[in-house]
């Protein structure tokens, strides 16, 4: 969490979201933590299911095979979608 603080993980689901260009992308695998604020995705989790990722000029891609399937704009030190 950021702070050396744990918290209990009560599920994982598969979610579904509406991407930049319309597209549905579907996370699987999604713990769900109800004593974060946040929602968080790791990018190592992505990598491990054949995701790379490209970032310049405040601006990350989050790419499978030849498709952009995630974009996220810098703010401050996170990328937020």
């Amino acid at each position: 969490m950021g702070n050396s603080t744990t918290s209990k993980v009560i599920g994982e689901e598969i979610i579904q979201f509406r991407s930049h260009d319309g597209c549905i992308t579907t996370l699987q695998g999604v713990r769900h933590v109800p004593d974060s604020s946040y929602n968080l995705i790791s990018l190592g989790a992505l990598q491990g299911e054949g995701f790379s990722f490209s970032s310049g000029d405040d601006l990350m891609k989050v790419s499978k095979e030849i498709r952009v399937k995630l974009q996220a704009v810098r703010v401050g030190n996170v990328y937020m979608l």
